[in-house]
C-alpha cells in the first residue's frame, strides 16, 4: 500500500466523511418523518410552520416540500441560484428525496 493510503492524515479523513454521511442520512431521516407529519397536517395558516432545514440555509427544505405536496406537483426541472458546491441548496432535498 502506498503511504497515502495507510497514513493518519488518510485514515482521519476517511473517518471524517462517514461520520458526514451519517449525519446526513440521520437528517433525512428526521426530515421523512417531518414531511409525513406535514402531509398529515394539511393546510398551515403560516408556511414557516412547514420549514424543516436538510440541505437548505433556512427551512426551505420543508417549504418546498410542502408546496410539492400541496399542488401535486411533480417538478422535472428546476433551478436554483447562488449556490456554490451544492452541500447547501435550496433543490439538494427535493432532488433526492423526490427522485
Amino acid at each position: 500500500m502506498s503511504k497515502a493510503i495507510t497514513s493518519p492524515e488518510y485514515s482521519t479523513n476517511q473517518n471524517i466523511r462517514k461520520m458526514m454521511n451519517q449525519i446526513i442520512e440521520s437528517k433525512f431521516l428526521s426530515a421523512k418523518l417531518l414531511i409525513n407529519e406535514i402531509k398529515s397536517h394539511g393546510l398551515y395558516e403560516n408556511i414557516h410552520d412547514t420549514e424543516f432545514k436538510v440541505f437548505s440555509q433556512f427551512g426551505d427544505d420543508g417549504i418546498l416540500q410542502h408546496l410539492v405536496h400541496q399542488t401535486r406537483a411533480e417538478p422535472q426541472i428546476f433551478i436554483d441560484f447562488g449556490i456554490q458546491d451544492y452541500s447547501e441548496a435550496n433543490t439538494r432535498f427535493l432532488l433526492i428525496n423526490n427522485n
